[in-house]
């Protein structure tokens, strides 16, 4: 008599034989396998254009193998979301510790930076995706709960980051709290503009913000110093 285990089926067909081990980093890279092509399709057709058929073809694989990772599109379109947000967090953690603490103004160049470098090495075009997440999250309370709990986050942390500033002698016009939404606006700004119409520059904003913030008086260091931002 054959053991429970010895008629099991695959991604494509009813074998005979014992069950494959499947290890962590193959799950891994088919679950990042089915994301990338969820990532082009999104980026040229929009959620709502894009149906499961079509990841499930762009993905070169079988219906079941992609429902084993992911339940529906939903699930999918969560799953790229946090990927696109999670990735400036992480950067901005990197750069929050730096000595001596940025300024304002090389916070904020730093962040209208980080749109343009994840675009060139995302998978397809980030921006057009980018507006599909934001509109999306308006809809989807999967989604609104994702973006909801990362934009905390980068506000959490952007606080912080004008807090070592003031610490360390430099002053803000008013509660670092309240300064925080408007960082976050300004990358928002750059990128719809972009997405939209194709311009302005990604230079000539950088600079434009530098100045922005430098006519402000947080562009300089707390020793008072003025701070020479580039890209």
């Amino acid at each position: 008599m054959h053991s429970v285990d010895a008629f099991v089926k695959n991604e494509y067909s009813v074998y005979y034989g014992k069950m494959p081990k499947v290890t962590a980093a193959h799950r891994e890279s088919r679950r990042e396998q089915i994301l990338l092509a969820a990532w082009k399709c999104f980026s040229s057709n929009g959620f709502h254009s894009t149906s499961m058929a079509d990841v499930i073809r762009e993905a070169g694989l079988s219906a079941g193998a992609v429902y084993l990772y992911f339940r529906s599109k939903d699930d999918i379109i969560v799953a790229v979301a946090t990927q696109v947000f999670g990735g400036v967090q992480g950067r901005l953690l990197d750069f929050a510790e730096q000595q001596p603490p940025p300024s304002p103004a090389e916070i904020a160049t730093f962040l209208v930076r980080q749109p343009v470098l994840a675009r060139e090495q995302a998978p397809a075009d980030l921006f057009p995706l980018l507006l599909a997440v934001w509109s999306e999250a308006t809809r989807n309370p999967a989604l609104t709960e994702v973006a909801d709990s990362i934009l905390k986050g980068l506000r959490t942390l952007l606080t912080h980051m004008l807090e070592r500033w003031v610490e360390a002698g430099g002053a803000l016009p008013m509660p670092a709290d309240q300064l925080t939404p408007i960082f976050l606006s300004l990358v928002q700004g750059f990128v719809v503009q972009q997405a939209l119409a194709g311009s302005p520059a990604a230079d000539d904003y950088e600079a434009a913000v530098a100045g922005l913030f430098a006519a402000a008086g947080l562009g300089t260091d707390p020793a008072g110093q003025v701070i020479a931002t580039s890209s």
